[in-house]
């Protein structure tokens, strides 16, 4: 059975998003999913919809497209057909560089976009339709975003722990097997969906403060256990011992 076709327009003009829309009409095999004007809005709908096909519009509100790009890569067993555009190729010389190195979209186009759709808008969809059908493979690595804005490529697979911050609790750093940690704005949901999402088996050992993965766990004398390259033993909250002790001896799994 073939996948339904779904798509999304990423972009801050209502005008272009219903010009898109209009054109794509004449495919009525293809479902809209809808319009998002803002990042927060755009990983929304395609976190809930996977859309096979996605226009994606460099300025939004609340970001840009690297945000949406971000949140893409980090969705297990997803890969859509992306078509990124953009209006300020001009102004900022270096988005080629950065969307084509390190994002795997399908189409870079330079608005306006209309004599481009009108002459491949037919192909667009033929091969967005073809990729829908190919299996996404499984991934451990992803993109983050720290604090200062700067990007980072990670393997999930490297993550020891993970802490809450402890001056600013909205912040988490997570730690590395190779003694490094990075501190993100990220809530512990996202965390825990990063983590599931690769098949990381993890324990939240106190709801506000810490995670571990359970292959970097070297010790553990109730209450606390060590993780390999993290120097502090971490506690595990008195209410969650019995399942800790009882996770510890599971195969694989995750526990909250």
């Amino acid at each position: 059975m073939k996948p339904e076709l779904k798509y999304i327009v990423i972009e801050d003009s209502l005008k272009v998003c219903s010009g898109i829309k209009e054109r794509i009409d004449d495919f009525p095999e293809w479902t809209c999913c809808g319009f998002a004007h803002h990042v927060s809005e755009a990983i929304k709908i395609i976190e809930s919809t996977r859309p096979g096909l996605i226009f994606l519009d460099w300025a939004l509100k609340g970001g840009s497209a690297y945000d949406v790009l971000s949140g893409i890569v980090n969705l297990l067993s997803y890969n859509p057909y992306i078509i990124f555009n953009t209006g300020y190729q001009s102004e900022n010389p270096e988005i080629p560089q950065e969307i084509i190195n390190n994002y795997k979209i399908d189409k870079y186009l330079v608005k306006p976009l209309w004599e481009k759709l009108r002459l491949n808008l037919s192909q667009y969809l033929k091969e967005a339709a073809l990729k829908n059908e190919q299996p996404a493979l499984c991934k451990n690595e992803i993109w983050i975003t720290d604090i200062l804005k700067k990007r980072h490529h990670i393997n999930v697979q490297n993550i020891v722990c993970v802490q809450q911050h402890f001056d600013t609790p909205y912040y988490k750093v997570i730690h590395f097997s190779n003694g490094t940690s990075l501190t993100l704005k990220i809530s512990w949901s996202q965390i825990n969906n990063m983590l599931e999402d690769n098949s990381i088996p993890f324990f939240v050992t106190n709801s506000r403060e810490h995670l571990v993965i359970k292959n970097y766990i070297q010790d553990y004398k109730r209450p606390f256990v060590r993780v390999s390259h993290f120097k502090s033993k971490i506690e595990v909250v008195k209410n969650k011992l019995s399942a800790f002790e009882k996770w510890m001896i599971e195969e694989t799994g995750t526990r909250e």
